[in-house]
This record gives C-alpha cells, structure tokens and sequence, in this order.
C-alpha cells in the first residue's frame, strides 16, 4: 500500500509508506463481540447469516469510546480515532458530510503546516494569558451609592453647622451688648456652643467616611476601567483568534484539495453503479475524504457499499482505511 505525505510546495503527496496515513500496523484492529467471538484484521466483516449483528451505534461508540466496555457491548481494540474520524465514522448509501470541515480536519491529521498557524499560536498565547478581570457591577454601585450618601451628609452638616456657629455668634454678641438679663444668653449661648460642638464632631465622622467612600469609589472605577481595558483587550484577540482559524482553515482545504477531487474523481469511476445506482454526492465526498486522510480507527461500512466498491478487499485498497462492514 502507498502512503500519503505532504510535499514541499504544501501538497498531499504519494510517498511510499508514509507514516501520516498509519501502516499495516496502525490499521490492524481487534473486535470483541458480545458473543465472545473475536474479529481481526484491517478488515472485519460482520455479514453473517447465523449470528446477529451488534447494532451500528454500538459499533460506533465501541471505536470512538475503546475499552472498557459492558460484557454485553461490542469491544473494539484499535489505534485512537483521528479528527477525520468523525466526519467519516459510518459510510453508508445515505451518508451526510461536511466536506469542508471534513478536510480541515484531513489535512490536520496528514500534520499540513500553513504560513498561518505562528500567528494562530501566538494569539492563542496572548489569549491565554490574558487574565479575566470581571466587572462587579454591583459592587461598583453600592460604593456609588455610599459615597453620594457621604457627600448628601456632608454637606447637610456642613449647612447645620453654619446655621448654628451664625447662632452661637449672634448669642456672643448679644451677651455683650445685654447687660441687664445676662443669664438668659448665658444659658443659650451655652445650648448653641453644644450643638455647636456636636454637629462639628458629627460633621468630622462624616467627612471621614466621605473621603474614605471616594478613595473605595475611585479604587473600584480604575478596577472597572482596567477590566473594561481587558475586555475590550480579551473581544480584540478572540478576533484574531478566530480570523487566524480562518485562514489556516482556508489553507488547509486549499492544500488537500487537488487531492481530494483526484480521489473523488477516481472512485466515481470505481463504484459499480450497478450495485449503487444513485450514489450521492455526499457519499462520494466522504469516500474520497476517507481515502486521503490518514485513517486509523475502523470505519463502520455498509455492505452493499463495501460490495459497491469491490468487495471488502478492493474496499480496503481503494479506501485505504480499516474498516468494520456490516
């Protein structure tokens, strides 16, 4: 069997035994069925008249999941599945892809390096290590609300304080000029300078706590203000994550793609169409992505497809892929 590389111009080429497309070694793989029996090789096939086959969702989460299994579950003991693998896990007459996804991930497997993925790691590095810096919002309002209520306060007794020093001064005064009743100012003056003293002693308390809800406010605004920064920060290089994915993406498909239509070319020719008279454009796409990538795990092949393609031994050939039928 030849094996698939990626040549110098970016190109998936032919090169003999290649380890991008898994050997003989990396194809082989056990299958354990629910009845004990064992199967192996690149290909098993499970076609069999007196035995019941496991149903094909129990195959597939067999080879996605490997082992352990339940006793009455199939096992499957095969090299881990690769990203095409999902793409092309079941191959059937009815089959759906995405074919562009599908060869991302192709190329991907095959180890295709584009001009693209230095800036793709470093804005990943720079993602990473831009720490989050949550907004607490309402944190952020409560020392908003504590030190508008300072400064109300404040200035409240900042006025009560000007009110009664312009009363203890007038009672100054007062017992100045009036010489005839001096207990009378005396006892007010002395009520004025107390409440003087107090609404002075509570206005200090209240000052106190509005310098300290300011500095709490300004301190929680820059912290708001920074997280802000890093958002915006954070927004600006998820963008450039995702145009740098783009791009590699865009360069993967473009450096797969010639291969890809050569296999889609050659097994539309392959097919017996006899056996698969309707074959759908789906289906071709993801033989031909089977047939590129380098597929380890089994893929779960209908039998009239396998027979389409010449029977489970030219399917193998064709495919290059290990395979379960059924």
């Amino acid at each position: 069997m030849s094996g698939r590389g990626v040549d110098s111009g970016g190109k998936v080429s032919e090169s003999a035994e290649s380890d991008r497309t898994g050997g003989p070694a990396e194809q082989h793989f056990c299958v354990r069925l629910p009845n004990g029996s064992i199967e192996e090789g690149p290909v098993v096939d499970l076609r069999n008249p007196t035995r019941s086959e496991p149903p094909a969702l129990a195959l597939t989460r067999a080879i996605r999941s490997g082992c352990p299994t339940r006793r009455d579950a199939p096992t499957v003991h095969a090299s881990p599945p690769g990203r095409t693998h999902a793409h092309v896990a079941r191959l059937e007459h009815d089959t759906t892809i995405r074919t562009r996804p599908a060869l991302v991930a192709a190329a991907a497997d095959l180890g295709v390096e584009t001009s693209h993925d230095d800036d793709l790691a470093a804005a990943l590095r720079a993602l990473r290590a831009l720490s989050p810096a949550p907004i607490d919002d309402a944190e952020l309002r409560e020392a908003r609300r504590r030190a508008a209520d300072a400064g109300a306060e404040t200035d409240r007794l900042r006025e009560r304080a000007a009110t009664v020093r312009g009363q203890v001064t007038a009672l100054r005064e007062a017992a100045v000029d009036d010489a005839t009743h001096p207990s009378d100012p005396d006892e007010s003056l002395a009520e004025a300078e107390a409440a003087l003293s107090d609404v002075t002693r509570q206005l200090s308390a209240v000052a106190t706590e509005r310098v300290a809800a300011a500095q709490r406010l300004r301190l929680l605004e820059r912290q708001a203000r920074s997280a802000r920064d890093q958002r915006n920060a954070r927004i600006r290089l998820e963008d450039r994550v995702e145009n740098c994915r783009r791009r590699v993406r865009t360069a993967r498909v473009a450096t797969v793609s010639d291969a890809f239509d050569a296999a889609r070319t050659e097994l539309r020719q392959r097919i017996d169409h006899g056996a698969l008279a309707d074959c759908q454009p789906d289906l071709l796409d993801a033989l031909a992505v089977a047939r590129i990538a380098p597929i380890r795990a089994p893929v779960l092949v209908d039998g009239d497809l396998a027979d389409a393609l010449g029977g489970p031994d030219a399917a193998f050939e064709r495919l290059r892929a290990p395979m379960l039928i059924r």
